[in-house]
């Protein structure tokens, strides 16, 4: 478990998952604004995100695109006392987060 001054995150170990070994908890502030990716925009607040990841000699390794994020609640800024409230409401989301990227990225049996 890791907590930054502006992202919680932390690390499962799974072994049913295909071409990952852990799965990655975070919380983080996200600004938001334009995404060029999609056209649309990204609102402003704290983000749960969950994403399948392969932990080796000291790196960390995802593919893109392969998690699944929501967003907590809107802020229009961040502060310590919001980022402690967010933290705190992921976990009434992250078993949902988590059982949705499992079923996606299991391995084939």
């Amino acid at each position: 478990m890791s907590m930054k001054k502006d992202r919680y995150e932390r690390y499962i170990e799974r072994d049913d998952l295909q071409d990952a070994t852990h799965l990655e908890v975070s919380v983080s502030y996200n600004l938001g604004g334009a995404n060029y990716f999609s056209g649309g925009t990204i609102r402003r607040g704290f983000y749960l995100n969950v994403k399948p990841v392969t932990k080796g000699r000291g790196m960390v390794s995802y593919t893109l695109f392969s998690g699944k994020g929501r967003l907590l609640f809107e802020t229009q800024r961040f502060t310590a006392k919001q980022f402690a409230k967010a933290v705190e409401m992921a976990k009434e989301f992250e078993e949902e987060l988590i059982a949705d990227v499992v079923a996606k990225s299991k391995k084939s049996a």
